[in-house]
């Protein structure tokens, strides 16, 4: 029966690391392909700083005031619903000042724009990919009793707002710490019950030599003097 037990106690443990070990490395998937996004997005938002320097140097020209370029490019700046086609923006801006347009900056700034941008729309769907493969496996079970208990919350998906803006979620998980302090407190509390189970066993020892002690000192007395016989 305790072989049975044992041979039980070993089974569990060996699902919970190799569960556990699995959250983490779909955990890390996740956190790597949203890395991937944020970067992206933050490589675009500073090409498009970079073209509106370049648009404004040619603000002086008399054209510029004849179209909402400006009004859009404001709008990109402040990470508006524009920022998405921020290459269609700047092109039509260009067809409106060739001079721009022959700017070799420019032109280098836009190739890299439109490769950054086609870039996105596959790391967005990259990202969402490993998050629905994370949270498949998550909420499966036996997981799904313990993943938010050992710090594996759902991920989030990448999504766009009511105007179109970009919503990257965060996403953090614990990275054992939850699991180190429950082992931590568990080593603790195992060592008070042996410290504890120590001393009781050293008290019931110190008992035990007293008593025999005791009955060892009583066996050697002399027996007491027999009554006088008449």
């Amino acid at each position: 029966m305790e072989f049975l037990l044992l041979v039980v106690a070993a089974a569990l443990v060996w699902l919970f690391v190799a569960t556990y070990n699995r959250l983490q490395k779909l955990g890390n998937e996740v956190k790597r392909f949203r890395g991937d996004v944020a970067a992206a997005l933050k490589k675009r938002s500073d090409l498009v700083g970079r073209l509106i320097d370049i648009a404004k140097s040619y603000g002086d020209h008399e054209k510029l005031t004849q179209i909402t370029a400006s009004t859009r490019m404001g709008e990109i700046a402040g990470g508006g619903p524009d920022m998405d086609n921020a290459s269609r923006l700047f092109s039509g801006l260009a067809m409106a000042f060739p001079e721009l347009k022959a700017n070799a900056t420019y032109q280098q700034l836009m190739s890299q724009l439109h490769e950054i941008e086609g870039n996105l729309q596959t790391r967005r769907e990259q990202y969402n990919e490993v998050a629905s493969r994370y949270n498949s496996y998550r909420s499966s079970l036996p997981q799904a009793l313990f993943a938010s208990a050992i710090g594996f919350p759902e991920a989030a998906y990448f999504t766009v707002d009511e105007n179109g803006m970009d919503i990257l979620p965060d996403f953090r998980t614990d990275d054992g710490m939850i699991l180190k302090e429950g082992l931590q407190n568990l080593g603790a509390r195992t060592s008070a019950m042996a410290q504890t189970a120590g001393q009781k066993l050293s008290q019931a020892r110190k008992e035990l030599e007293a008593r025999q002690a005791a009955e060892a000192a009583a066996g050697q007395e002399p027996p007491p003097p027999s009554a006088p016989q008449n």
